[in-house]
């Protein structure tokens, strides 16, 4: 497991304070981690489309002991 920051295009400051521009997401892998993030959204019906489309994702940490990011993850 890994952790990811994945950033959309868009969705900036939303409802109660919000912002869904960036979530930290636990995942295996890069697409499961935008995948988690978008299909939450298009449930909610959150903001626009293009707002809700991929800018980037980051890797943090990694439950791997020897890793390549120098953080490890704890779950």
């Amino acid at each position: 497991m890994k952790l990811f920051l994945v950033t959309l295009r868009g969705m900036g400051v939303y409802t109660a304070g919000v912002s869904y521009k960036s979530s930290y997401v636990a995942a295996e892998g890069t697409d499961e981690a935008y995948k988690k993030v978008r299909e939450y959204l298009d449930g909610k019906d959150y903001g626009f489309k293009p707002d809700r489309e991929l800018d980037n994702v980051k890797l943090l940490a990694d439950e791997y002991e020897f890793n390549n990011t120098g953080v490890r993850l704890f779950l």
